[in-house]
């Protein structure tokens, strides 16, 4: 009788800040960032080091999509890790990790070296600085607005494709990509990390907060979690749960198209519509900015709509989008291409994260998100697939009908699968 009064005690206080919104604003900031210096530079770069290392659209592609699968291979391993360690020690050794990578990109004078570098370096440490800590940062911190808080959070992904693509062509063909490298560098140790350290913190109880701002603690769950789980029996409960498969179904076929479509765009556009890479580089900034809308959009209709509604949205936008690119060449329907396809993407970043939490809850969400990301690894040859049916067919397009045919079966795998409202 004599523990509610004290337990009421430790709550915060009505009229305090909610620091939940803090750290949306350092998540919006670090994705900002880390999306800059690789999802949104090398489809600027992909000219450029085709040239400086004299291989072909296939070659580097595949250069690409390894890089992506490897972090994709490591996401099981950081999802557990973030689910057992502090996070702002995560995101601090991998920012380190990238930077270490980003200065060793000076002295690459080959392919083969540019595999050795970008490979480990990037494909490793985008795990620990990209979405994967940041949703697990608005899933501690956000219950009954987590779609919400997801969406504006993962906004800094999408932001960067608005500004950073056109200033990466300029950073390449004013001083050399490089050299944009080692800028990507010194933001790391100067901004990065500091706000890391300074600002992260892991769950509202650190501070003596609830989830959400609110003024008591969020109801427990109707079933409650297995306590002392073993990691065996915690990955079997995964594997063996048929929600989960559904999400590795509905996401499978739509994953890693955007990254094809980011990487290879502007290289369309220069080499068999004659625009310049710039275009192409504003394409992306109207695609990234189309994202941001997205993520908002599709994040609150998580909160307010079906699940299932929410995701053909997202379908429906690419599907569209890749039908633009296939029967039109004219740059303002690119635009609208990019706008939708930008849309598309934004979308499915928080929606898919908001699934997950919904039928894994919060204190398993980085190894069940790990481990989707693994499954969904295969996707990441999207890029490579693209370039080596552009080299041997003379043209994007054939590629773009391919990506048409597999947003048509995401569509109908999302109208079979349930997917969880609550």
């Amino acid at each position: 009788m004599n523990t509610l009064p004290e337990r009421a005690d430790t709550r915060r206080p009505p009229t305090r800040r909610y620091y939940g919104y803090v750290l949306i604003g350092y998540s919006f900031a670090i994705c900002f960032l880390a999306s800059s210096f690789f999802l949104h530079a090398r489809g600027v770069f992909f000219p450029h080091w085709m040239a400086d290392f004299a291989v072909s659209k296939t070659e580097l592609s595949l250069a690409v999509s390894l890089t992506l699968f490897t972090g994709s291979c490591c996401a099981p391993i950081t999802g557990y890790l973030i689910d057992r360690f502090p996070l702002r020690v995560i995101i601090t050794i991998a920012s380190a990790w990238l930077c270490t990578g980003y200065l060793l990109m000076q002295g690459v004078s080959s392919y083969l070296m540019l595999l050795l570098v970008l490979i480990p370096f990037q494909g490793a440490g985008w795990t620990g600085v990209g979405p994967l800590v940041h949703t697990k940062l608005m899933v501690n911190w956000f219950n009954r607005n987590r779609g919400t808080a997801l969406g504006a959070a993962l906004m800094g992904l999408s932001v960067a494709g608005v500004v950073v693509p056109p200033l990466n062509a300029w950073l390449a063909e004013t001083y050399g990509w490089r050299s944009a490298y080692l800028a990507f560098a010194a933001i790391l140790v100067g901004v990065a990390i500091p706000l890391t350290l300074l600002l992260v913190r892991q769950k509202p109880a650190d501070i003596g907060q609830w989830p959400d701002g609110d003024s008591t603690p969020p109801p427990p769950p109707a079933t409650p979690p297995a306590a002392n789980q073993g990691v065996v029996a915690t990955y079997r409960e995964f594997l063996s749960s048929k929600a989960f498969w559904s999400v590795v179904l509905t996401f499978g076929l739509m994953n890693g198209v955007y990254s094809a479509m980011i990487t290879h765009l502007p290289t369309y556009l220069s080499t068999e519509l004659n625009f310049s890479i710039y275009d192409g580089a504003y394409l992306l900034t109207i695609a990234g900015g189309f994202a941001i809308g997205g993520k908002i959009v599709m994040g609150w209709m998580m909160d307010h709509f079906p699940a299932k509604l929410t995701v053909m949205t997202g379908v429906v936008a690419y599907l569209c989008s890749t039908l633009c690119l296939i029967f039109v060449a004219s740059y303002p329907m690119l635009m609208v291409a990019a706008a939708l396809f930008g849309l598309g993407f934004g979308g499915m970043v928080p929606v898919r994260s908001v699934i997950i939490s919904r039928l894994f809850g919060a204190e398993k969400f980085s190894r069940v998100n790990g481990l989707l990301s693994f499954f969904l690894a295969p996707a990441t040859f999207w890029v490579l697939f693209t370039g080596y049916i552009a080299d041997t067919s003379g043209t994007y397009v054939t590629a773009f009908q391919v990506w048409s045919v597999a947003f048509l079966l995401a569509g109908l795998v999302s109208l079979v699968v349930r997917l969880p409202d609550r």
